[in-house]
Parts: C-alpha cells; structure tokens; sequence
C-alpha cells in the first residue's frame, strides 16, 4: 500500500484529505510545519507528495528541491492559478500543480499514474 505525503498548514484539510486518502486504499503521512516535513523527508517514508502551499513562506521552494532529491514525486495545491507559482514549481521538480477546489476523482486518477 503506498503512502502519501500531505502538506498543509490547516488541520482539517489534512485530516479529511487523510480519511479521503485512507478510503481510497491508502497510507498517508502528514506534516504542517518544515520540522514535520523534514523529519519526514529525511526519513524517504513515503511514496508521492501532495503539497498545499497556502500559508507557507518562500522557503517552500528549498523543501521542493529537498523532495525533487527523493526521486519521490509530488504535486503543489494552491488555491489560486499562479504562472509563478507553476514555473518555480515545475522547475523545482513538482509533476504539476493543482488549484483549489480538487476534483478528488482527478486527484486519485493522478496519484494512481504517478505510482504505476
């Protein structure tokens, strides 16, 4: 069973997106601080991430790259349609970004391509 990685800095988003997640036939880890992230990079337990950047500082970015060295792969949420945000991300090795609200059927669609 594979096991996701969640980014968010809001509690409920990372509790629903883990019972939705879980659901789906899947493990999750979650962080909402770059400690949590960290601990959790560092450890390489977890097999795609999904990174809400809402709240987040610039230092994001270095977290991305951090992730990008995993080979594990990872796709941003943001809740608005940024060019900036899509071309720093892609360069920084995410698989795309995707904007609030997630069609959650796209979601598991997407996350079921990324582990094949």
């Amino acid at each position: 069973m594979a096991t996701i990685l969640i980014l968010s800095k809001t509690p409920k988003n990372i509790e629903l997106m883990a019972e939705f997640l879980n659901k789906q036939g899947f493990n999750s880890v979650s962080a909402s601080s770059y400690e949590d992230l960290d601990r959790i990079i560092n450890d390489k337990n977890f097999d795609l991430a999904l990174l809400d950047i809402v709240g987040f500082d610039n230092r994001i970015w270095s977290y991305f790259e951090k992730i990008n060295q995993t080979d594990k792969p990872f796709f941003i949420i943001s809740n608005l349609k940024n060019p900036k945000i899509n071309s720093e991300g892609l360069k920084k090795g995410a698989k795309g970004v995707m904007v609030k609200p997630i069609l959650m059927r796209e979601l598991i669609d997407l996350i079921k391509a990324m582990l094949k």
